[in-house]
């Protein structure tokens, strides 16, 4: 059973937001009966009121947050991505200014193109689906729509492309020469937050009709209750804390190397705050170390067995078996069905699984260039999931990049896959520069 999580023991009101960030970090870092979810609890509540009171300001705007402080789950470190949501298309760029506050980031999108956005995209979709209204003017027609758009096909389909990009293509590409990320290699956001996704699937219940409390707790004992999932409750207090810890380190010090996975940077974040660690049940740095090593390896594999559970039990259990169990000369063929046929109630899921489970097998440019063909002559909300995997396969050839490029710029609602297109070693640079440019052209979040 997990525990709740505890009310602010602090007032925050009138307090500047950056000395907020400063005290609940500290409290964070050197209080061991102060975990994770308490940190997340203390920041969302203050970063929600100070944009209350940013929003008497402005009272006329609707304002969505998204990412962390939407779901509840906003530490120290943590970004506030806030959203201005327009009635129409024709609107000037709101004035909206943010003073005395760090890592703040402001978009604008008009509903009409909001609406585009959750219909035909999934991961820049996310940034709304994570979030919730905030501020002082109501937001129910956005609820709507999100939980409408969010259709079991799509939630399904979502799942199964964020699981594969993020587990096979996004964390591996964060490793450098000078080893993995440690901001990305945690895992603490981009691993947890399919506990979050697959309880959505499950319940109906997302973050736009959620309250204040951080949504991953009641994901993680969904989880264990639904599916029998450990409760990796220790090693998301762990993760969480020691990405919170590298970013302090990299901003006290902008030491570059304490931004990457090493010895030395493990030992600088351990001897930031050892009594922390010490209470977590490290004494050492060397056993601090191998527990974070460990660490890593539980959550990947919670994670692995909280999608496979989902999937097994999931009403679309039978056509995604039939892909699943599916040779690798079979799912092309497998793919281009679901593709060019509407043959079952899940076509979204059933193409974007073949697609990545063809890009994880090591799939011939051939099978990507048939297959991303056959779904660039459909619309793109129903193979959008599988033209993911294309733009990221370095299987896929470069001319057939280049053409999904061209078919993107005018059926593509956002930009995401031509953001993929620049991302992937297999483009060429003009292929790069094509995608970039288009990319620009067609960002519809300003």
């Amino acid at each position: 059973m997990i525990e709740s999580v505890s009310n602010p023991q602090t007032e925050v009101t009138g307090e500047g937001f950056i000395d907020i960030r400063r005290r609940v970090a500290e409290r964070f870092y050197k209080d061991p009966s102060f975990n994770v979810f308490n940190a997340m609890f203390e920041m969302s509540v203050a970063a929600e009121d100070f944009i209350d009171d940013v929003a008497l300001n402005y009272p006329d705007n609707t304002l969505w947050v998204g990412g962390s402080l939407g779901r509840g789950e906003m530490l120290p470190n943590s970004d506030i991505d806030l959203f201005v949501i327009y009635d129409d298309d024709e609107y000037k760029p709101s004035d909206i200014r943010i003073d005395g506050v760090d890592k703040f980031e402001i978009g604008h999108i008009s509903k009409n193109r909001l609406n585009d956005l959750l219909q035909y995209s999934f991961i820049d979709a996310n940034r709304f689906i994570d979030g919730r209204n905030m501020g002082h003017v109501e937001a129910q027609d956005i609820e709507k729509k999100i939980i409408e758009i969010n259709t079991p096909d799509r939630q399904l389909a979502n799942n199964i492309s964020e699981y594969f990009y993020y587990r096979y293509f996004d964390f591996p590409q964060k490793t450098t020469d000078k080893g993995p990320n440690l901001k990305y290699s945690t895992g603490s956001t981009r691993d947890t937050i399919f506990f979050n996704m697959i309880s959505r699937m499950n319940t109906g219940i997302f973050p736009a009709v959620r309250g204040k409390t951080p949504e991953l707790p009641d994901a993680i004992h969904d989880a264990e209750l639904r599916f029998g999932i450990k409760p990796p409750i220790d090693t998301v207090n762990l993760l969480f804390t020691v990405k919170n810890i590298a970013i302090s380190v990299f901003d006290s010090t902008k030491d570059p190397r304490s931004k990457y996975v090493s010895h030395l940077s493990l030992d600088i974040i351990y001897n930031h705050c050892p009594q922390k660690f010490q209470a977590l049940g490290y004494p050492t740095v060397n056993e601090f170390i191998l527990g974070y090593k460990s660490a890593r390896n539980e959550l990947e594999f919670s994670v692995d067995s909280l999608f496979t559970k989902a999937i097994n039990s999931h009403p679309a259990h039978n056509e995604l078996t039939t892909v699943i169990s599916a040779d690798s000369d079979k799912l092309k063929t497998t793919g281009l069905s679901a593709v060019l046929q509407d043959t079952n109630e899940y076509p979204q899921s059933v193409i974007s699984l073949s697609a990545w489970l063809l890009l994880r097998n090591g799939s011939s440019s051939d099978d990507m260039t048939e297959l991303a063909d056959a779904m660039m002559t459909q619309s793109i909300d129903k193979v959008w999931g599988g033209l993911m995997a294309v733009a990221c396969s370095q299987n896929t050839p470069d001319s057939t990049l280049n053409k999904l490029a061209d078919w993107l710029f005018y059926n593509e609602k956002g930009a995401y896959l031509l953001k993929l297109i620049t991302r992937n070693p297999a483009s060429s640079y003009a292929t790069k520069e094509k995608a970039l440019e288009l990319y620009k052209q067609k960002e519809i979040i300003l």
